[in-house]
């Protein structure tokens, strides 16, 4: 017997203009019993009468955040989600580096009029597409042995029996699971080389004959993903001196600090 999922609806705030909203009791009406009165409010949501910008929209060629500019106004700025503040130029635009390809995020403009009220709007980028559980899930990436970075992730809960996943960058050296694609590893060197401190987007995409599957995404700087290793300790001693020397095991941190501690150790046991 199929067991049946009931799906819980949620409540998405249109995309645009979304200035103050108010409640208002429309209709009271009584029932039959005298004591009982039946309220329905309308939450309505209005646009101000003269927005100072309209027509906000992302424009991914350039990263730019931009908007047509109406009303005399102060300054702009922006957020991306729970970023902290950005300045818009020109009060034209705001100008981003980096845009999510899967994630759905809100991107908020708040804009101070001159001799009148703050105005704030928001828009959501990029666009959702497809089944979201069906998606990779828990994309994570490591930098380890000094040479590797491999990424791994799990086959999405809501995914169709014949999905099938690709790591940004195609790859030989997948590792499967169930037929499916759940790991891809490959030399760091090819990343570490490119820049100084290198700032990477990893992304898994997802392909099925029966649903669009979204895809997932991981912002990372490579030192932060990087597990160390103790490096190879090498010893020439003798009567009255012991030399120890060892070997910087990464390609990406440059500063290390080493703690050497040194224990006796009764031979008996060795």
């Amino acid at each position: 017997m199929r067991e049946k999922h009931r799906s819980a609806a949620s409540c998405t705030p249109p995309t645009g203009d979304v200035p103050a909203t108010q409640v208002h009791a429309l209709d009271r009406n009584r029932t039959q019993d005298p004591s009982v009165r039946r309220l329905t409010l309308y939450l309505l949501s209005h646009t101000a009468p003269n927005p100072p910008i309209t027509n906000v929209r992302m424009e991914p060629g350039t990263k730019r955040l931009t908007w047509d500019l109406h009303g005399n106004v102060s300054g702009i700025k922006c957020t991306e989600g729970p970023s902290s503040d950005l300045k818009a130029k020109h009060n034209l635009f705001c100008q981003f580096y980096v845009l999510p390809k899967c994630t759905r995020t809100n991107y908020t403009i708040k804009v101070a009029v001159v001799d009148g009220e703050p105005y704030s709007t928001w828009i959501e980028y990029p666009k959702q597409e497809g089944n979201p559980g069906a998606a990779a899930e828990g994309l994570a990436c490591e930098v380890h042995d000094k040479d590797a970075l491999t990424c791994r992730w799990a086959v999405g809960r809501a995914a169709p029996s014949d999905v099938q996943y690709y790591f940004y960058l195609e790859d030989t050296r997948y590792t499967m699971k169930e037929g499916k694609h759940i790991e891809c590893r490959f030399d760091v060197s090819a990343f570490y080389n490119r820049r100084q401190d290198p700032f990477y987007r990893f992304w898994v995409t997802g392909t099925s004959h029966r649903e669009a599957i979204p895809c997932s995404e991981l912002f990372s700087n490579l030192r932060k993903i990087e597990k160390l290793i103790a490096p190879n300790i090498s010893a020439t001693c003798n009567t009255s001196l012991a030399l120890l020397q060892w070997d910087m095991s990464s390609h990406l941190h440059r500063l290390f600090d080493y703690d050497l501690e040194i224990q006796q150790v009764n031979p008996s046991v060795l």
